[in-house]
């Protein structure tokens, strides 16, 4: 069920709250729409169970995680790197395999350099994403550090 009007607005303003006042449009949009997208296929609020995520969506420091699986097609790689390229990106360190027809791919990616914020790369992955079919995951490294301390 989609969110009401009343709704959205709340969600825009949660997080124009959480994301401060240097956040940029896209950045919002970003976050609102992944919001949005979440409580259609939920049903429950992730803006008030996930808030911690948000203040690094608009961060231009650090590295971040991305992750990519799905059917091996060509043009894979070079579509996932033209889209952290197209934001002047840094990969650092890349781990691939090919498995048959499938392949799986881990990036360790430096952003301090970007001139866009993390939540308007992981938007970019998302389409590129999209357009080829398979699953592209990034995280900011601390979430990522954090979700895997022992």
């Amino acid at each position: 069920m989609p969110p009401t009007e009343e709704k959205i607005r709340e969600i825009v303003e949660e997080a124009k709250r959480q994301l401060g006042p240097e956040a940029g449009d896209d950045t919002l949009k970003a976050v609102v729409m992944e919001t949005i997208r979440r409580l259609e296929s939920t049903g429950s609020s992730y803006v008030s169970e996930h808030h911690s995520t948000f203040k690094y969506l608009n961060l231009t420091e650090g590295r971040i995680i991305v992750t990519s699986f799905g059917k091996n097609q060509p043009g894979v790689i070079y579509s996932i790197t033209k889209t952290l390229n197209e934001c002047h990106c840094d990969i650092l360190d890349v781990s691939q395999k090919i498995m048959q027809d499938f392949y799986t791919l881990i990036m360790l990616v430096d952003i301090k350099n970007a001139d866009c914020p993390f939540g308007v790369i992981k938007e970019n992955l998302a389409k590129t994403s999209e357009q080829l079919g398979i699953r592209i995951l990034a995280q900011h490294e601390d979430v990522f550090k954090a979700m895997h301390r022992v």
